[in-house]
Formats: structure tokens, sequence, C-alpha cells
């Protein structure tokens, strides 16, 4: 930390208290105004006499946030342009153009022009790198996603130019911008011919349709035994998770009750003819799990409806509601607690450190995400589920099958060439010229890359990254590099669905659910 820091940090927190009569006025205009103007005048003197250059926007929104995370980890500032982002996300949908792009050596590098989108009607194509946006060049070490993303959307009906690369050929295409679906259920196929599998990335406020039109195909697909995804879902939209719940669970079954200090109990109570009520259940979940995710795997455990494999979830327990304030920004606060149909709270506790509680170190010092005996069990906080089983409050979901983090064949040569994103790279230069190799992801899946394929790997991570050492791997490293090698494959040829078809078999939450329903 440098000097001038050390003498900054405590100005800041020094004017914490009068951000907080700040914070009341911008609330209640009403409030007498002297308390917000002192807070100026703090900001006014620190801009004009402190001994280097400040930005107010940033003090002012990191005070804010300091001290709203002195009363819970989840309660938050966020600006207008953040905001706009996040309702972005939450309503499911964006005015833009329709890729997912990828910067590979500082180049936007289309993974993927989605079919019906906009850019793909106008002319892009999967395997595209765009050097230009609105006439100006789009490459080099400056540019970032932020910065992408910000040039390609808009709003609907507006028009952006860009110019492509295509088999070394210069190309500009006008692309009229449309309302692009933020996709929540990323995948959804049989595993076999009476299994299905779901995964949710998120709950937007679409999530329940996109959840019954995967359901409704795969039911009409043979479907009695379901395999429910939640592994790294953060949460988002709690009334999407209470609606899919209310698809597996009979009539009267709790799915959730909410306190507020102002109001009584809230409690969402399941309604008579569910889709999937009859349909056998497996639930995936892990550390990254949270919110919404949990509210619909705490449910389904509670009522004994299904089982839940992987390892302890985030645990949130607080519902947050949006205040908006007068400049476009909002105070995002924490209204109430959720309680799960056993009673119980999962929130984790939290001390005032918020660093530490978004490091969630315990979890790792103590060895919870690779043994089953470490995981932490509030024991006293014990209740009861629909049929009398043990489950504990106090911290996320414990899962009723735990499986441990799998760590095996990783390597530093593995961990370089993440940290360069080599995998990506590669299998976009060599979808450039070459896309028909495997015809499916289950092709793909049954593939054997020969020794050639991967001197070809290897040898464009030595050439263009400087990555070597691969010939000392062991048996195992070289293999999770070579499964790795073919997920990336299946990504950027047929997104996640593909993904999950290549790895099933690698895949030991998976293959554990599997044994389960059988």
């Amino acid at each position: 930390m440098s000097d001038n820091n050390r003498f900054l940090y405590p100005i800041i927190a020094s004017v914490l208290v009068v951000v907080g009569f700040s914070l009341g006025y911008i609330l209640h205009p009403n409030v007498d105004s002297k308390r917000a103007s002192k807070f100026e005048e703090v900001l006014e003197a620190l801009d004009d006499k402190y001994v280097d250059s400040i930005d107010k926007n940033k003090v002012f929104d990191n005070a804010i946030n300091d001290m709203l995370h002195k009363l819970d980890p989840h309660s938050r500032y966020i600006s207008a342009r953040d905001l706009k982002e996040e309702q972005e996300s939450m309503e499911g949908s964006f005015g833009g153009i329709g890729v997912r792009f990828q910067l590979i050596k500082d180049t936007i590098c289309v993974i993927k022009a989605i079919p019906n989108a906009p850019a793909f009607f106008a002319g892009m194509r999967s395997g595209d790198q765009i050097i230009a946006i609105n006439g100006r060049p789009f490459t080099g070490k400056k540019i970032n996603t932020d910065k992408v993303m910000l040039a390609l959307r808009g709003d609907v009906g507006t028009d952006v130019d860009v110019t492509v690369l295509r088999n070394r050929i210069k190309k500009r295409i006008s692309i009229n911008r449309g309302e692009i679906p933020l996709e929540t259920v990323s995948t959804s196929f049989m595993l076999n011919q009476n299994t299905g599998f779901l995964r949710i990335d998120q709950f937007s406020v679409p999530t329940y349709d996109e959840f019954m039109d995967a359901a409704e195909t795969l039911l009409n697909q043979g479907m009695n035994k379901l395999v429910l995804d939640l592994r790294g879902n953060p949460g988002g939209v709690m009334e999407s998770a209470i609606q899919i719940a209310d698809e597996f669970l009979p009539k009267g079954d709790i799915i959730l009750s909410t306190k507020s200090k102002n109001q009584d109990a809230d409690v969402a109570i399941a309604e008579s003819g569910g889709s999937l009520e009859n349909v056998r259940l497996v639930v995936l979940i892990d550390e990254n799990s949270a919110s919404a995710a949990e509210i619909l795997a705490g449910a389904l455990q509670d009522n004994d409806r299904g089982v839940l494999i992987g390892r302890r979830t985030y645990g949130k327990g607080l519902v947050q509601q949006d205040q908006i304030l007068r400049d476009g920004s909002s105070v995002r606060m924490t209204v109430s607690r959720y309680y799960m149909p056993s009673g119980r709270s999962i929130q984790r506790s939290y001390s005032g450190d918020y660093d530490a509680y978004m490091r969630d170190e315990a979890r790792y010092i103590k060895g919870e995400l690779f043994s089953k005996d470490s995981m932490y069990l509030d024991k006293t906080k014990t209740y009861k589920t629909k049929n009398g089983r043990k489950v504990f409050g106090g911290g996320g979901v414990v899962p009723d099958e735990f499986v441990p983090l799998d760590t095996a064949g990783s390597s530093f040569y593995l961990t370089a060439l993440n940290v360069n994103q080599v995998f990506s790279a590669y299998v976009f230069k060599s979808l450039q010229f070459n896309r028909g190799k495997w015809k499916t992801a289950r092709s793909l899946g049954a593939y054997t890359f020969t020794s050639a394929d991967l001197e070809a790997f290897t040898g464009f991570a030595y050439k263009t990254y400087k990555i070597s050492g691969y010939e000392l791997l062991s048996k195992p490293a070289r293999a999770r590099i070579t499964q790795q090698l073919k997920v990336e494959f299946a990504r950027q040829l047929w997104d996640e669905t593909g993904v999950y078809q290549v790895n099933v078999l690698e895949d030991k939450e998976l293959q554990l659910a599997l044994r389960k329903l059988n």
C-alpha cells in the first residue's frame, strides 16, 4: 500500500457516517439537506486539497458500499450504468447483434453467430474476426470485453457497422440491432432412453418459460427421470425458482417462506397440476450454487422430492430489493430473510468483514471441497424434512450425496494453458478452415486424439505462447489436457449442449446421478 493511499483510506472511512446522512436524504428528500451538503463539502475539500487527484464519484460509490456492507454482505450500491446491465440480465434480453465472442490475442473472435439473430442475417458467421466497429479499428491491447459489449450493444432498431476478417479477406457488414434473449436454460437433452438432463445457468424473469419448454420437449422424448444441474448457478429472480419448484411438488407442499420487519410471513405453497410431479429427480449442486438456486434445491430436499448430489452450496438466505435513486442508480438493500420448508435458514454467518465473507476461506482451509467429513454442519440448527430426515441450517444446502472437487490431472502446464486461453485460441484457429471434421458432439466424444493432433496443439502452445512441458506430464495430466481440448471443440461447435454430451463420462456428479436414478 502506498503512503498516499494509507492516508486516504482513513479519510474515506471517516465520512461513512456522513454518507449515511446523505443517503438518507437521497432516499427521503424531506430530511434536513444539511446532512447531504456536509458530505458534499467533505468531497469538495478532498478534491481541492488532497495530495493526489481523486475520483469523487468513485470515492462516493465506495463509501456507500462500505457503509452497506457493515449491515450485511448482500446490500450494495449500484451505479446507473451497472444497474441497466443487471436489469437486462434479470429481464432476460438486451439490444444487440447476437454473437458470442472471445478476445483471443487482442482480437474479437466470433465463437458463435447465433442463428436467426441480426448478425447472422446480415452475413456474419462463426469464425469471423471483428477488426473494426463503426469504421474505427477495434484490435490491440487497449480493448477489453466491456468496451466490445458497449460498442456492439445498443437500442433495438439502431445500426452498427462492423468489419470482419474471414479467410484473410476483409468484409464490411451493416447490422440492425435486435432484441437478443439471454438464455438461462443453457442445455437440455436425453442422456439415455428415459433420462433427461437440464441445466439452468441463472434465474431471470423468462427462466420458468424456458424451463417448461425444455422440460416439455424432454417429456415428449420419453423422459421419466431427470438430472437437474444447478452447479455454478448464482441465483437471480426468486419467483422463477418458486415456479419451477411448483412443477415438481404436489399440492400443499411448502416451497418457501419469507419474513421481513414490516410484514407478516409470506408463504409460497405448491399448487396442483405440476407437470413433473411423477418424474424421478436428482439435483446437482456445488459451492457456487447460490440464492434462487438454493431456494429450488432446498425446497426439493426438504420435501424429500429428489436426491441432491455435489457439495455444500454458497449460503445466501437474504432477499434484496432495489430502491431506485433520483440519478438512476440504486441501493439494493436486504428487505427480508427466507426460510426453507423445514423452517431452516441457510444464510452463512457474517462478522462484518465483507472481504473475508466473499473469500469464504474456511471452506478451503478446512478441506471441505475434498472431504465429506470436513463439511460444515451447524448441529445446533437441526431440522426435519417432510419424511423426517435430518437437515441443517446456518450455511448453505448440504447435499445428500457428497462428491469431492475433481482436481485429478492438474498441473502447472494446464494452469498456464488456461491463464493464456490457449485452448480457445487453438480451437478457434483450427475451426476457421475446417468446421466439418465431426458431425455431432457424440462423434467428437468417441474420437481419440492422435499423437499428431496433440503435437499440433502443444506445438501451437509453445510457438504462440512459449508454454512447454507437456512431455514431462503424467498420464492423468495428459488425459486432462486431451479432455479439455475436446470440450473446447464441442463448446465452439455446439455450445453448452455439446460440452455436456462430450463430457458425460468424465462428469463424476453426473455419473453418480445416473447410478442413483437406475
